[in-house]
């Protein structure tokens, strides 16, 4: 039993980093809008984006060998449309499941700005 999600960060060589959540479905885009404005400093740089996203989204549960899992290229179990984040593009797109079919894109900003639960946009 979960609430299997996973979130993937695309990179300039269109490899995606997928962290999976076991119980990360609930709120899963509010989650990540706060996990990518508190990358927003970073966003320039992929790998530094991608680690403070990955570590806000984790938080203090680095220690639990249960929970989160990285991939690359590939889903860990999956219960809901994937969101990816392409720091290059600077775009958020929502997948379905097949990692094609698009259900909507837009800009990191407007992501954001719609789904983050801080007041503002750091």
């Amino acid at each position: 039993m979960g609430d299997r999600a996973n979130f993937g960060f695309r990179d300039s060589k269109e490899n995606i980093v997928f962290l999976y959540g076991h119980w990360a479905g609930h709120r899963m885009l509010e989650q990540l809008a706060d996990a990518v404005a508190a990358a927003e400093p970073r966003w320039q740089d992929e790998s530094y984006a991608t680690r403070i996203a990955i570590s806000n989204l984790i938080k203090d549960e680095w220690a639990s060998e249960t929970g989160w899992g990285i991939y690359v290229n590939q889903l860990g179990d999956n219960e809901h449309k994937v969101p990816i984040i392409d720091w290059k593009n600077k775009t958020f797109t929502l997948m379905e499941e097949d990692l094609q079919t698009v259900v909507f894109s837009t800009s990191l900003e407007a992501f954001v700005a719609k789904y983050c639960s801080q007041l503002s946009m750091v």
